[in-house]
């Protein structure tokens, strides 16, 4: 097991990079060359940027290699080299990289049982989510499903809880149910958040994730709920774009790290055992990233111009009680993602959310 003192030791080597290339890219190059295997690991974001972005590249190169006493040599391919969204979890599907960070709403299309993190105000806190995502209930009927996509999971990022942010161009409050009536939001390709946001009254539209800042710019949507993380790290140079962030915690804007079953399988048993008690590691590195990356993204916002509002429980049960899971408008779309038994099994993922 690696310790904080080894950790640390190693994360300010990985971050000297830039610094001492030539000594640290062949210390690099060993190290490869020793191994026996090769993750490579994609990702949309920059690992430089990993003070305002919870992405844990570094803590999951460290970790999965001293956990595998170097078996493992851990390849970031960051920055979207290997594409974003649907077109990264092709990449990971087929083989082309071993592993990568997508987010639950750009992989609802192919494994729709993850969408039912989208029903609104159930498990959107940290604490709610985290306990969701490792409860037993949760690995049987969500994380069975990902194996059919040639997927496992192995890690479900805390990156905050969505908001209701809007544009320069638009800069109004959203905190009231009637302050969603015919608002332009920019969603995912989630069918829940579709219904959501027309249950609101407003005007949901389907914009891939690259292209939101140059249509925030162009004035093609008035709205959007990425978490404040999401909205700071988002590309082009979205931060740019945002007006005032309502922090009304919808549902959890939740990321994965999924890899490639072929890879996982080709391990030998030892290996294998250690690279995913790494991920165990990395889950606690990556829950500490997080709160630092929302204070800075928070305060590097405010220092912007941004209004962020935190909206009462008063607030925030009115806008539960209007749009929120019991609604029978949720009924059927509990069945259509978890099957005939929909309704029992929510409850019990409602259950294990809520401790």
């Amino acid at each position: 097991m690696i310790n904080r003192r080894e950790f640390l030791k190693y994360s300010t080597q990985l971050a000297a990079l830039s610094a001492i290339p030539q000594a640290v890219f062949a210390d690099e190059a060993k190290k490869q060359k020793l191994a026996k295997v090769t993750f490579s690991f994609s990702s949309p974001y920059r690992t430089i940027d990993y003070a305002t972005t919870p992405h844990a590249h570094l803590e999951i190169k460290a970790l999965i290699e001293q956990y595998t006493y170097n078996k493992i040599y851990v390849e970031i391919r960051d920055n979207g080299r290997d594409g974003i969204g649907s077109s990264l979890a092709n990449s990971v599907r087929f083989g082309d990289t071993n592993g990568a960070l997508i987010s639950a709403s750009n992989l609802s299309p192919r494994i729709p049982e993850l969408d039912i993190l989208n029903i609104p105000f159930w498990s959107a806190s940290p604490e709610d989510y985290t306990r969701l995502c490792h409860s037993n209930v949760w690995k049987r009927h969500i994380n069975d499903k990902f194996v059919k996509y040639n997927y496992v999971p192995l890690l479900h990022y805390v990156v905050g809880a969505r908001t209701a942010s809007t544009t320069k161009k638009y800069a109004k409050r959203i905190v009231k149910p009637e302050d969603f009536t015919d608002v332009v939001f920019r969603i995912p390709g989630s069918r829940s958040l579709q219904i959501f946001y027309k249950l609101t009254g407003a005007r949901p539209q389907s914009i891939p994730w690259r292209l939101t800042a140059a249509t925030a710019r162009a004035g093609r949507f008035e709205a959007l709920d990425p978490s404040i993380t999401g909205l700071y790290a988002g590309p082009d140079n979205l931060r740019q774009e945002i007006g005032v962030i309502s922090e009304i915690e919808s549902v959890h804007d939740g990321w994965i790290a999924i890899a490639n079953v072929d890879f996982i399988n080709a391990l030998d048993t030892t290996t294998r055992m250690q690279f995913l008690e790494a991920w165990e590691a990395i889950q606690q590195s990556q829950l500490a990233q997080y709160m630092k990356a929302q204070k800075l993204c928070s305060a590097e916002f405010i220092k912007r111009g941004t209004e962020i509002y935190q909206p009462s429980i008063t607030q925030k049960n009115d806008l539960a009680s209007t749009f929120g899971h019991e609604r029978p408008e949720w009924d059927s779309i509990k069945k259509h993602l978890l099957g005939t038994d929909g309704m029992i099994i929510f409850d019990g993922l409602h259950k294990a959310a809520k401790g």
